[in-house]
């Protein structure tokens, strides 16, 4: 049982904590569920937490100085410095930090020597048998990736089958055709056209659950073609295992020793792997 912050306002919840033997800079991190469970609202910015208690609204302070010399305890690998506050980190900026997730911590390789085109990014950090031996697992399924739709001819139906469970009592819906300006016309006959080449969609000759194609820019300014299925998708039973949530997956990783972060064709959708 853990009691958080200075009575009245305060409150007491039980914790699960994991004990590591190993050097940090810190005594104790607070996952997600324990700041879930306070109903905490943390501030990296202000180095507070506030969080509501039966006598009013609480607020834990960090010490900026202690935070400091933690962060750069943890850069430098230097000796243990004991954090006997709360210490809610921020990035400091400068050339003596490197904020998680910059290009010098990636390092690209092709996958094939005769496509020097076809690049996988790995962790730059990883010890170097790790890295390598990483290294030599993807090239050796180098075969299963999809680096355009020509590697994409069909899928076999004794692999998967993609089955609609529309209600029988909705009425089939037919879409309203939208017209489109030329540029986002070639966009989607040029779409559509490699679909039908990979023979991912297949044209039908019927008139009901008709749905308009919707173009979205992207980030570097291309188009993405989706497809408005909102009718259908109020036609069909909601999920009763819906996707669990993004936190809880992530908090799932822990123990791991890798992981994967792997973005299907087109970037449509991400996949998560831990090892």
């Amino acid at each position: 049982m853990v009691t958080v912050g200075q009575a009245p306002k305060c409150r007491t919840i039980p914790v699960n904590f994991v004990v590591v033997k190993q050097q940090s800079s810190y005594n104790l991190f607070l996952g997600r569920p324990t700041l879930n469970a306070l109903r905490a609202i943390p501030s990296t910015l202000h180095l507070s937490v506030k969080f509501p208690t039966p006598g009013g609204v609480a607020e834990v302070h960090g010490d900026p100085e202690v935070a400091r010399a933690c962060y750069l305890a943890t850069l430098c690998g230097s000796e243990r410095v004991v954090a006997h506050t709360i210490c809610l980190e921020p990035y400091i900026s400068g050339d003596e930090t490197r904020q998680p997730g910059t290009q010098d911590e990636i390092e690209e390789f092709p996958l094939r020597e005769d496509r020097p085109d076809q690049v996988i990014r790995i962790g730059a950090l990883l010890p170097p048998e790790e890295k390598e031996g990483l290294k030599a697992l993807l090239r050796e399924y180098s075969q299963v990736f999809a680096w355009s739709v020509d590697d994409m001819l069909g899928i076999p139906t004794d692999l998967a089958i993609h089955h609609l469970d529309v209600d029988s009592r909705f009425k089939p819906v037919k879409q309203k055709k939208r017209r489109f300006a030329l540029e986002r016309n070639e966009v989607i006959k040029k779409e559509v056209g490699k679909l039908l080449e990979s023979k991912i969609i297949l044209e039908v000759y019927y008139p009901t659950w008709l749905a308009n194609p919707v173009l979205v820019k992207k980030e570097d300014q291309t188009w993405r073609m989706c497809v408005d299925f909102t009718n259908l998708n109020k036609a069909c039973p909601k999920d009763c295992f819906p996707l669990p949530r993004i936190d809880r997956l992530v908090d799932s990783t822990v123990g791991f020793d890798v992981l994967c972060f792997l973005d299907a064709f087109k970037g449509y959708h991400q996949i998560e792997m831990a090892e």
